[in-house]
């Protein structure tokens, strides 16, 4: 008996030293290793690079375009990449997919199109599309409300506002119109709520929402706290629904040039639920989206009077053609200072996607990590593309350089610059987005002949969208 213990032993001292030494061969072949100091969920790796934003950048800078995470029973369970042709295979390939954000974002958002794969995916994203033609966009009435009012406000302050807070909670008015089709400024109608209640229950549904994307399903579920999420979640879903009964009632209205987002969504929804969930991820998209982006050129203009004085004299001097779809695009000025502030900081820095099947990378694989990287199916990937947009190889030596000129001569690949993602989950409302932040910057631009930041350090915090941790204080003058 004592023999067959032995034996037994002596087998699985072997085996287990088979699979150590085939670890360590296989672990040659892969990208570096960032140590985590949670083996179990990489914590510290996931609030780090969240809370401080630059350790993205940081950590490219010491590993190398492609570094993994392990956990203990994965050598490779997660790659962080920054190589154009890696960040870009993962946005566009079929490999990769999205359904793991659902158990983050299902509660309050439903299931649509930026956490589903395949024909569902497909079937959602071709119901939201004509929301985002030419025509449904380029009428700038509502938007030119949402401008006076922040102009109103900024000049009732002495100049003096928190651009954050102005710029969110117009630009959530502007969203009720578009996607919902309410007036903001009803209340008399049998709303269960006011706006300005439900954009606080909006922020704070986001985040609960981001907390549990961070943490994953799991951790959420056992240690999260349920109830006050949940009230959040049926109080936003009710307040939508009413939107989707007034859409109902009013019927369809065939001679207006533009339709709302709900009315282009809920004849073609399977149920109420499936309508809810097309409207709330399409308002998390299109507002966050504007409004940080705004925010971004203005406080890095704060700290580049020259170029606002050389955009004021263009604006100036310009006729109101300028605050049209054609000519806010066609305005060089105007364009280059959004393209390069995107490029220096992106809405969304980073994209997360899992490997659907065993796939392969282009590059970080092999003994000098520049051969393809073999990627077993399971494995969760992030594309960053912060880190694409500051490659000196691409954008010259100057790359860390906030100088819109470059954009003069510079016109980068599809792989290049990832602003809007690629491939067939690209932003749908990249125009929409561009044409609102083009249009606010000419007002604001218009309007006030210098700005200065109260708060000019730049900290990013990409728990969600990538914003200033310090805030958007600035200081308008008349």
């Amino acid at each position: 008996m004592q023999s067959i213990y032995i034996l037994v032993g002596t087998l699985l001292a072997c085996h287990g030293l088979y699979l150590f030494i085939k670890r360590r061969i296989r672990a040659r072949n892969l990208p570096p290793k960032y140590w985590t100091i949670d083996p179990f969920m990489n914590f510290d790796w996931i609030f780090s690079t969240a809370l401080n934003a630059n350790m993205q950048l940081t950590l490219f800078r010491k590993y190398g375009h492609t570094y993994r995470l392990s956990k203990l029973t994965d050598p490779m369970a997660t790659i962080i990449t920054c190589h154009p042709e890696n960040a870009y295979t993962i946005l566009v390939g079929q490999d990769w997919g999205v359904e793991f954000r659902k158990a983050g974002m299902g509660q309050m958002l439903g299931s649509g199109f930026i956490c589903t794969d395949g024909s569902e995916w497909k079937r959602s994203r071709k119901m939201i599309r004509p929301a985002f033609n030419r025509p449904n966009i380029d009428n700038f009435d509502v938007l030119e409300g949402v401008a006076d009012k922040i102009i109103a406000d900024i000049q009732t302050s002495d100049g003096k506002v928190e651009m954050g807070s102005l710029m969110y909670n117009a630009l959530m008015h502007s969203s009720m119109q578009f996607i919902l089709g309410l007036d903001s400024t009803g209340s008399n109608d049998g709303r269960p709520m006011d706006v300005q209640t439900f954009n606080k229950l909006w922020q704070e549904g986001l985040l609960g929402m981001g907390i549990r994307l961070l943490l994953g399903e799991g951790f959420s579920r056992t240690f999260l706290p349920k109830a006050r999420y949940q009230d959040v979640c049926n109080r936003i879903h009710g307040f939508i629904d009413f939107a989707i009964d007034e859409r109902e009632k009013k019927g369809l209205d065939s001679t207006k040039k533009t339709k709302t987002m709900a009315e282009i969504v809920t004849p073609q929804a399977k149920d109420r639920a499936d309508a809810r969930s097309q409207l709330a991820q399409t308002m998390l998209a299109s507002q966050d989206t504007t409004g940080v982006l705004t925010c971004n050129v203005i406080h890095i203009l704060s700290s580049h009077p020259n170029v606002w004085a050389q955009l004021r004299k263009e604006v100036s001097s310009a006729g109101p053609e300028l605050l049209t779809w054609e000519g806010l695009r066609s305005n060089t000025t105007i364009q280059n200072i959004l393209f390069e502030t995107l490029r220096l900081r992106p809405v969304f820095p980073q994209t997360g996607r899992f490997a659907v099947r065993d796939t392969v990378l282009p590059s970080g694989g092999g003994p000098n990590h520049d051969q393809p990287l073999p990627v077993p199916a399971g494995t969760f990937a992030i594309s960053n593309s912060w880190g694409v947009h500051v490659s000196k190889e691409i954008y010259g030596p100057d790359a860390d350089e906030w100088k819109p000129s470059r954009w003069n001569k510079f016109k980068p690949g599809s792989k290049e610059f990832l602003a809007f993602g690629a491939g067939p989950r690209s932003c749908l409302g990249k125009d929409k987005a561009l044409a609102e932040a083009a249009y606010l910057l000419a007002r604001l631009v218009k309007r006030f002949e210098s700005l200065e930041s109260r708060t000019p350090e730049w900290k990013p915090d990409a728990s969600f969208s990538m914003k200033n941790k310090k805030g958007y204080r600035i200081t308008f003058k008349v």
